[in-house]
């Protein structure tokens, strides 16, 4: 006598991938929302580098003495760091990239060669430098006599969405990969974008 195979029925495998989908449907957001937002913490790190650099060269005199004159990154007038000279009494393309010199000097770049100029202060030109975690700094060319002064920085350097979340554009650009960070020339620092904001308030990495 033949044994009877069991098997499921169409309907218990219609009714079985139902519920898992169902499953996936609730699962999916709560995921998304643990998933690390790495823009997030690159933004974060990049901020807290900036504010440590600046920190350091404010408070260096042998960068920036205060004369009382100058009380900051306004001192444009030339000094030696690690055998270069930075910054310059008269020459006002020295003394314009002196602040972004000195700053690549003291971050761990991809490459000796630097870009301190006008031309590579803005997103969409090549970025002034990049160091070695990815992030591309756009840096102020300025001899601070106004401030504030806008630090940019790209921290997934040209891949995509390459957006900086405004007013404007909050729906297209949701989950911005740009930031900026602004620059008083006594050394202090601080943000006043919607996202830059929002990260930084934010206890940890995630979304």
């Amino acid at each position: 006598m033949l044994k009877s195979l069991k098997a499921f029925t169409l309907a218990e495998v219609m009714v079985t991938l139902a519920v898992l989908g169902v499953l996936a449907s609730l699962m999916l957001p709560i995921i998304g929302q643990v998933r690390p937002n790495k823009s997030k913490a690159l933004f974060k790190k990049a901020y807290f580098v900036a504010e440590r650099m600046v920190y350091e060269m404010v408070n260096d005199e042998d960068l920036y003495p205060n004369t009382g004159t100058f009380v900051g990154f306004d001192n444009v007038s030339e000094v030696t760091y690690l055998s270069h000279d930075y910054g310059h009494k008269t020459d006002n393309t020295k003394r314009n990239s002196k602040f972004c010199e000195i700053f690549a000097r003291k971050v761990n770049t991809t490459s000796d060669t630097t870009h301190c100029d006008a031309a590579h202060a803005a997103f969409g030109a090549t970025p002034s430098f990049e160091t070695t975690d990815g992030v591309a700094w756009y840096m102020p060319f300025s001899n601070f006599s106004t401030t504030p002064q806008i630090i940019r920085v790209d921290v997934n350097g040209s891949n995509p969405p390459n957006c900086r979340q405004t007013a404007g554009n909050a729906t297209s650009c949701k989950n911005p990969d740009r930031f900026e960070i602004k620059v008083e020339k006594d050394g202090k620092i601080f943000v006043d974008g919607m996202k830059e904001i929002e990260y930084l308030q934010s206890n940890d990495s995630l979304r």
